[in-house]
């Protein structure tokens, strides 16, 4: 998945993404209180200065953090696609991060599919943020962790998801941008993503 999914098409939404947003869109805005009080893997308020005392903790690798505030949890009873879900209790979930084939596009049922093997009928925990709480449609934006799972990152470390929806493509910085960012990079190419598309 090393830019040859993403082709000149790709490039050329990315360099207008730049030219529209402009360079400090590509991350959080300094007087921006949701910004600054974005929550870290580690639950501390985000700090670009700060040193980050798990910085030399092993745990601190772990994706997920159950003492997140914020965060839910609830039963999958639906998985409307690969990257959107309906936990009882909740509501509907979009998932931080990522993207997958829309109804009709090559990957539409294989994502979907590996997302409900994942997920449905599992307890999971939906740990905040995204930039926004809930997307343009009213979807909640969150992280979907299964026990240490992150479904995100495991959809894209399969091939079935790309990273996106991120400070690349001017939504906000999110916690586990790296992560999927470069899990994507070394995910397989399932065919389903030609040159000109992403």
């Amino acid at each position: 998945m090393t830019g040859g999914r993403w082709g000149v098409r790709g490039a050329l939404l990315v360099l207008v993404g730049l030219l529209v947003v402009g360079p400090a869109g590509c991350g959080p805005v300094p007087d921006d209180p949701v910004a600054e009080g974005a929550v870290a893997d580690d639950g501390a308020a985000s700090d670009p200065g700060a040193q980050d005392p798990a910085a030399d903790d092993p745990a601190a690798d772990d994706p997920v953090d159950d003492a997140i505030p914020g965060s839910d949890e609830g039963i999958v009873e639906r998985v409307v696609d690969g990257d959107t879900i309906d936990v009882a209790g909740v509501g509907r979930i979009r998932v931080i991060g990522i993207d997958t084939p829309e109804r009709g596009e090559c990957g539409f049922e294989n994502a979907s599919a590996a997302l409900s093997a994942l997920v449905l009928g599992e307890r999971v925990t939906l740990v905040p943020g995204a930039v926004d709480d809930a997307d343009r449609y009213g979807r909640l934006l969150r992280y979907v962790d299964l026990g240490a799972v992150d479904a995100g990152l495991s959809l894209i470390e399969d091939g079935w998801a790309i990273a996106r929806y991120d400070s690349r493509d001017g939504y906000g910085r999110h916690p586990r941008e790296d992560a999927y960012v470069a899990a994507d990079a070394d995910s397989p190419d399932l065919g389903c993503y030609p040159d000109a598309e992403p």
